[in-house]
């Protein structure tokens, strides 16, 4: 689609929707994967049971594999667009009503999360799907830069952000229930602010042509691309990256937060919600960030195939001042907060070669689709070790388990090591 004159008197505004819906993408990700296991903490739970409800709200993301060629079948995809973020955002007004003292329901709120991290799946796949189909080459670079911010935008408004309004809550007396149901309300009200943003952006779009293709030949041209997919020699290689490359991180992520507010005498670093969440956001967010640039600088001038491994050495490194923090679990949060900050850089340029690793496989006939697989197993990678990241941590205790995920950098080097061979530009 062009830039320009549409209908003979309006200009697109690309920058609008492209900064609303990628901002808006990034708020049920960062209330799931940031803001939950603090809440569930501050509740009182144990860290098994955190990270395995946080893993199995990741598995029902990773289900939109079986409902993507669905949707591409699915009325006009700027319309779907819509609806599923005002479903979004009607969830995110009845998650904070059913946490609210007065409405608090447990069943009502795991259905909500449910539905939550079902909804936001579909908006994922279909705003990608738009983005790559909508614009050409020259307008998705000229964009990208834009798409990087709004996404690190609303993780900081709906991770440290929401975290950090409710510990400020709950240092002014608010029962833990207030605090956290007023902060999803503000989050609600943000997405509800964006998702107009969004419409409007979209009025300025040129009319969507209607599909010429049966959805039978839709489906079979999915599943033909899907076989080629399957078929590329450089899949089993890119699957054992997807796997094993970031193993050691994941474990290690599924735990940092509890680690962070655990007291001293349970070996943790005694954070408050507000401590954590400033760190959250001047550590993580600008650690991703940084590491990012770094890893596309690096990979433009050595090529992936030959920025893989030592990125994957790199990535590992750090870990190792993660373990001695475990050790020595009374420092300084200047200190603390420099350790994470290098484990974020070096996690965030490791993983810039795992995502152009995927696309560059995925790319070919139904992108969007065989990337929702690849994304789709790389999903299940990191909310699978959930399921015994919380119990093993219990049991071990930090610094053991630290060490563990020190161990597991092991079979992430070997397949980085197996993948440069295969990733070599065709």
């Amino acid at each position: 689609m062009r830039e320009g004159v549409i209908n003979g008197h309006s200009q697109r505004k690309v920058w609008l929707w492209v900064f609303a819906g990628f901002l808006f993408q990034t708020i049920p990700a960062a209330i799931r994967d940031e803001a939950l296991p603090v809440a569930l903490k501050n509740a009182g739970l144990t860290n098994h049971t955190i990270t395995q409800t946080v893993s199995l709200l990741g598995f029902i993301v990773a289900l939109k594999i079986f409902w993507a060629p669905v949707l591409t079948l699915w009325g006009r995809t700027r319309t779907s667009i819509i609806i599923f973020q005002t479903a979004i955002t009607a969830l995110l007004f009845s998650l904070a009503y059913f946490i609210s003292p007065s409405d608090y329901s447990t069943l009502a709120i795991a259905l909500t999360l449910a539905l939550l991290s079902l909804c936001s799946a579909a908006h994922d796949f279909l705003l990608d799907g738009y983005y790559v189909s909508s614009l050409n080459d020259t307008q998705r670079a000229n964009h990208s830069g834009l798409l990087s911010f709004s996404s690190k935008l609303g993780q900081v408004l709906a991770g440290p952000g929401v975290i950090w309004l409710a510990g400020h809550a709950l240092t002014r007396s608010h029962s833990i229930n207030n605090a956290w149901s007023n902060s999803l309300n503000m989050a609600a009200i943000i997405t509800l602010i964006v998702g107009g943003l969004m419409v409007f952006g979209f009025k300025h779009e040129v009319v969507e042509p209607p599909k010429l293709s049966t959805p039978r030949q839709t489906l079979s041209e999915i599943f033909s691309s899907l076989s080629d997919l399957v078929r590329d020699k450089r899949t089993p290689a890119l699957i054992g990256l997807i796997i094993f490359y970031r193993l050691s991180e994941v474990h290690l992520i599924r735990i940092v937060p509890l680690f962070s507010l655990d007291s001293h005498t349970h070996g943790g670093l005694e954070l408050n919600n507000e401590q954590y969440a400033v760190m959250r956001l001047t550590t993580a967010i600008l650690g991703l960030a940084i590491g990012g640039l770094i890893g596309s600088w690096i990979i433009s001038k050595r090529g992936l195939d030959r920025s893989i491994l030592p990125l994957g050495f790199s990535m590992h490194l750090p870990l190792i001042g993660v373990t001695w923090l475990a050790f020595h679990p009374v420092q300084s949060i200047v200190t603390v907060s420099s350790i994470f900050l290098v484990e974020y850089i070096a996690f965030g340029a490791g993983i810039c070669a795992l995502i152009l690793a995927m696309m560059q496989v995925a790319k070919g006939a139904h992108a969007a689709v065989r990337y929702a697989l690849l994304s789709t197993i790389a999903i299940l990678s990191v909310y699978i070790p959930g399921l015994w990241a919380g119990s093993l941590s219990d049991q071990l205790g930090y610094p053991k388990y630290f060490i563990l995920t020190l161990f597991l950098a092991i079979p992430g080097l070997i397949s980085a090591y197996i993948a440069q061979a295969k990733l070599k530009v065709r």
